[in-house]
This record gives C-alpha cells, sequence and structure tokens, in this order.
C-alpha cells in the first residue's frame, strides 16, 4: 500500500521552521523522498508513519491513501 502527501505535508514542515533536510534528519527518512512526496510522488506507509512523528501531526492530516 502507498500513500500520497497532501499539501499540508509542505505546509506543515514549513510551520515549524524545518528544512528538508532537517525533517529528513529528525524522521530518518531521506530528503529525496520527503521532496518527492511534496512533489506528489507516493511514498511507503512507514515513511509516512516517521514524517507524522518528526512532525507530530495526524496521519490523515498529512496523507491519504492510494488504492491501487
Amino acid at each position: 500500500m502507498k500513500v500520497k502527501a497532501k499539501n499540508d505535508l509542505f505546509k506543515v514542515r514549513a510551520e515549524q521552521g524545518l528544512t528538508i533536510n532537517e525533517l529528513s534528519v529528525k524522521a530518518d527518512v531521506p530528503a529525496a523522498t520527503i521532496s518527492r512526496a511534496e512533489n506528489g510522488k507516493a511514498l511507503s506507509v512507514k515513511s509516512a508513519g516517521k514524517l507524522c512523528s518528526a512532525l507530530n501531526a495526524s496521519f490523515e492530516t498529512l496523507f491519504i491513501i492510494e488504492n491501487n
């Protein structure tokens, strides 16, 4: 199963004053994965969960489930 980021991923990251590289370190997710997610590409549920934890945000706020 894959998920896609909502526009809120960029918004929440920016509101917290984090660069993609800073969030990458905080969430233990590659910066390229975060960049791709913010640009509409799918990512794994595991990576999405790590980003939610690092940003202290709910899954529903940041992501939607892609049904393939």
